[in-house]
């Protein structure tokens, strides 16, 4: 199954992983609003109460699970790892929280019965623009997708309506990816060779309910691995394919697995 919720219950200490390439995210990240500005960091002045509720969220979580990673000095967040500073007082809440940690952050409002995308630092999109997405609703973020809506849409509203604070939870999403860019936009997609690297991206996705605000915290951290990678674990790339070529045609495409079959040939031979 390609098109599955895959939600599993998260435990509350485990919400954020920080690692020793957290650096290369943080200069990404400055990166992208230096080039992209509004394309990667949108927000709604509405969303203000969550922004700082989440902000405080993370910054209360990186202090008292993970001390040896990050500590508050003259007003400022250092994450050790990555050898940086955050101010936790400058404007633009969001942006600043999201600067401390490798995952893209975006904030789900409710309006009336319908949850919409009010905040988002999103410097690492699979294939989607932010200001395409940017104060929608759950169901119009979704509509490109083949085939989404009869299988998972009713169930998405349900659970957003039903999330509580005390019960986060955490999902997995893949995908192949020609290079190893972290923001894969699709007016920059290469053109694939047989030559062409290719990639396994994995998005771990997570789901948190502001007790405060009410609004749910999105939070997506991007892991790329070559996909010569996959050979050395036993089953691997024919699960891999197996999935692929089991995929729905039109579901298909919509995943770029056409575009890439020229250089996915190769490591089927692997």
């Amino acid at each position: 199954e390609v098109l599955l919720m895959g939600l599993s219950p998260m435990e509350p200490l485990a919400w954020i992983e920080t690692d020793d390439d957290i650096e290369r995210y943080h200069r990404h990240k400055l990166q992208q609003r230096r080039q992209n500005d509004t394309k990667v960091y949108r927000t709604l002045p509405s969303s203000l109460p969550a922004q700082r509720e989440l902000a405080q969220l993370l910054q209360s979580y990186l202090l008292s699970q993970q001390p040896d990673n990050y500590q508050l000095e003259n007003g400022r967040l250092r994450c050790l790892p990555g050898n940086f500073s955050v101010d936790t007082e400058a404007p633009e809440p969001l942006w600043h929280c999201s600067l401390l940690v490798a995952d893209d952050l975006v904030i789900m409002e409710r309006d009336e019965d319908q949850y919409t995308l009010t905040a988002a630092s999103l410097c690492s999109a699979s294939h989607w623009y932010l200001e395409e997405k940017f104060g929608h609703t759950l169901r119009d973020i979704h509509d490109p997708i083949p085939g989404f809506h009869p299988r998972l849409s009713d169930k998405i509203d349900r659970f957003f309506m039903h999330l509580r604070p005390s019960h986060p939870v955490v999902r997995f999403n893949w995908a192949v990816q020609a290079g190893n860019n972290l923001q894969q936009l699709p007016h920059q997609e290469p053109r694939v060779q047989r030559n062409t690297p290719l990639f396994y991206r994995c998005e771990r996705q997570s789901l948190i309910r502001l007790p405060d605000s009410h609004a749910v915290a999105f939070t997506i951290r991007v892991y790329l691995h070559p996909l010569e990678m996959l050979a050395d674990i036993d089953g691997a790339l024919p699960a891999l394919f197996a999935a692929i070529d089991n995929t729905p045609a039109a579901l298909y495409r919509y995943k770029g697995f056409d575009e890439l079959a020229p250089a996915l040939d190769k490591y089927r031979c692997a």
